[in-house]
């Protein structure tokens, strides 16, 4: 009897670590997206799954061709210029995904000296500046929030997603890849953004937040403060003044 209750009591244990593990991680299915005024008044705001995505925004990727990150370089340079280090391990699949500026647009967009939010279900943010959203060089690429891989599917299949991921390009790893390395990452990025491995070492992975539920644009100016008016009297108000006043002069005019 005690053997049976004490397995009980592990079973319970194990299915709750399990439901657990599987809100933290889950994938998202669908994102938020809203923008606010520097001092904090939300302006829009609107919520899209992946399928509307796909129906109504341009694709990102065609599900065939494979884009790479790049892991941290131990030894030589730790920028790595020839892209080849730690580089073939950082497949993130074929995948298909909808542009982080497309989705911004659907709430009035970001304008230069904006900040873009990136925050996960588990509560992990990263915060890019709008030039990397809308004007990316090339060795980034498109910025873009992938919900589809060819490995595993649609979201939630593909447990990952949505995730922020760039295109990258070719140029400089010796497999014609399209990668964005940490190389990249330094030509592209203010340096405030850079990410490192244990504070050291370069990389791009840790910049590439997985299931994503929320994009928040901010912006660099304040709500408007409307201008204090004086209000005028009513027109009734002013009725009511018109006939005390004749009436105070008729009782001053019989007391005569």
């Amino acid at each position: 009897m005690n053997l049976l209750y004490k397995s009980g009591k592990i079973l319970i244990v194990v299915l709750m670590l399990g439901l657990f593990i599987g809100a933290v991680s889950a994938a998202t299915t669908e994102v938020t997206i809203e923008k606010y005024t520097a001092d904090g008044l939300l302006l829009n705001t609107t919520t899209v799954d992946y399928r509307w995505m796909e129906a109504n925004l341009p694709v990102v990727g065609d599900g065939l061709t494979h884009y790479y990150l790049q892991g941290p370089v131990f030894e030589g340079d730790l920028w790595d210029p020839t892209e080849s280090v730690n580089v073939e391990t950082k497949d993130m699949g074929a995948l298909k995904g909808t542009a982080v500026k497309d989705l911004c647009e659907l709430v009035g967009g970001a304008e230069e000296g904006d900040k873009i939010t990136f925050v996960a279900s588990d509560g992990l943010k990263k915060t890019f500046p709008q030039k990397y959203i809308y004007h990316p060089e090339p060795a980034m690429g498109t910025v873009f929030l992938s919900w589809y891989s060819k490995e595993d599917g649609y979201v939630p299949e593909y447990y990952t997603g949505m995730r922020l991921m760039f295109t990258g390009d070719t140029s400089l790893n010796p497999w014609g890849y399209h990668v964005f390395g940490i190389a990249d990452e330094k030509a592209t990025m203010d340096e405030q953004d850079w990410y490192y491995y244990s504070g050291k070492y370069p990389t791009t992975t840790g910049l590439s937040v997985q299931n994503i539920e929320t994009i928040s644009i901010v912006s660099s100016v304040p709500a408007t403060v409307q201008p204090e008016t004086t209000a005028a009297p009513s027109p009734s108000f002013s009725l009511l003044i018109c006939v005390l006043a004749v009436f105070g002069a008729l009782l001053l005019f019989r007391k005569l």
